[in-house]
């Protein structure tokens, strides 16, 4: 088990940075124009574009003409191939390898803080190892105060947003959003996975009769109609009979009220799947032949139904209970824009439509490396609930 769970460790983090490569690479394909904000693009100078590509690492200087795109009077053969150097810039365009690994190293940055909280400055990474190891050798705290008030801290770093939340940092505007999203998707999953499996359930014990039929009808609805109607039915209901808030308002008296409507609109889907696999793995196993011997040996409907049936057919839905757990982080797209909630949902569309690259960036990471762990710990819990299923091993194995 421990040799599986490293393995898997080690192929998910492989996979993350893969996927991580590949869209960086296609980001960087986009015109360098993208890296600025429409105000930069009208009011900055040629220069003072080249010196922001510059320190975005996108570019550098010439090391042969250190700049000025000339050498004893005549044009620097070494940065002629260029497309900048018909204006005679002196710079040259970083390979995409080069900005992967400024990438890679950026990630950890130390940064000090005041008394107050508030960032003061950053300590370059190319100087976080050297400025470790002096604090170290002095005997000092790495992470002690530099002066009065002053103190630093190490954090996860995926650079600035350049359009969308300008000189904002990525990690900081991503927990921002997800914090959002996450309340409201765990009350979703929690309405979901409760009503799902008890109604599943019901139409397993009730098969072909009228409470059958009833749920029945309802998946085929939650299904079959667009998303849109059904939220808005939900919502006008929602507001003319029980008074609640038709929009999310985190400044309301009341704010969890305004996360009510939502939730339920997000859960409408969800419980139609869960009632449709539930009741489905259920019949499965009322089929089987163990089912069939606990009864004959005079054990009650109820038992062999929630002491067995349920416990096994319960394994399979189990598997995917960790992945929806992690995706709530994601949000919903259709659900956040329609009662305008600030979320994950709708921000990597926007952020893509705004040619935000770097939260783009962020966003495609989070959503790669929930994806990937919510399958590997889903696997994990499946064997937890039956001991029957082993990752790893000769026969019968998963």
């Amino acid at each position: 088990m421990v040799k599986y769970i490293i393995k898997r460790i080690f192929q998910s983090v492989l996979v993350i940075l893969l996927v991580v490569c590949v869209v960086f690479g296609l980001l960087r394909l986009m015109p360098s124009d993208y890296f600025f904000t429409e105000d930069e693009l009208i009011k900055f100078t040629e220069t003072q574009k080249y010196a922001k590509l510059e320190r975005l690492g996108l570019m550098q200087i010439c090391p042969t003409c250190e700049g000025t795109g000339l050498v004893n009077g005549e044009a620097c053969r070494a940065c002629r191939e260029n497309e900048l150097a018909v204006k005679g810039t002196g710079y040259v365009n970083r390979s995409v390898l080069a900005q992967l690994g400024d990438f890679f190293r950026d990630m950890l940055q130390m940064r000090v803080f005041n008394d107050k909280g508030k960032e003061v400055k950053s300590i370059e990474p190319i100087n976080l190892f050297s400025y470790l190891s002096q604090k170290l050798k002095t005997g000092e705290s790495p992470f002690g105060q530099l002066k009065e008030g002053y103190h630093t801290k190490v954090k996860f770093n995926l650079g600035k947003s350049i359009r969308l939340e300008k000189n904002q940092y990525v990690t900081e505007v991503i927990a921002k959003k997800m914090t959002v999203s996450m309340k409201i998707g765990l009350l979703s999953l929690a309405i979901s996975l409760v009503l799902g499996v008890v109604l599943g359930v019901l139409q397993a014990i009730y098969k072909d009769k009228l409470f059958d039929h009833i749920g029945t009808a309802y998946t085929v609805i939650a299904n079959a109609v667009p998303r849109l109607v059904i939220y808005t039915i939900i919502m006008i209901a929602g507001a003319t009979f029980f008074g609640l808030p038709m929009r999310y308002d985190a400044t309301a008296p009341k704010p969890w009220l305004t996360m009510v409507l939502p939730a339920i609109c997000l859960s409408v889907a969800s419980t139609a799947n869960y009632m449709i696999w539930t009741r489905r793995y259920m019949v499965d196993e009322l089929n089987k032949d163990y089912i069939r011997l606990a009864k004959l040996k005079g054990l009650s409907d109820r038992k062999v139904m929630f002491r067995h049936v349920l416990k096994n057919a319960f394994v399979p839905l189990a598997q995917y209970l960790p992945y929806s757990i992690l995706l709530t982080v994601g949000g919903s797209l259709l659900v956040e824009t329609f009662f305008a909630v600030p979320g994950m949902g709708p921000e990597l569309t926007t952020a893509i439509s705004r040619y935000d690259l770097n939260l783009v960036q962020g966003i495609v990471l989070l959503y790669a490396t929930m994806g990937i762990f919510g399958v590997f710990l889903g696997d994990l819990l499946m064997t937890l609930i039956d001991p029957r299923i082993k990752l790893t091993g000769k026969g019968d194995v998963r």
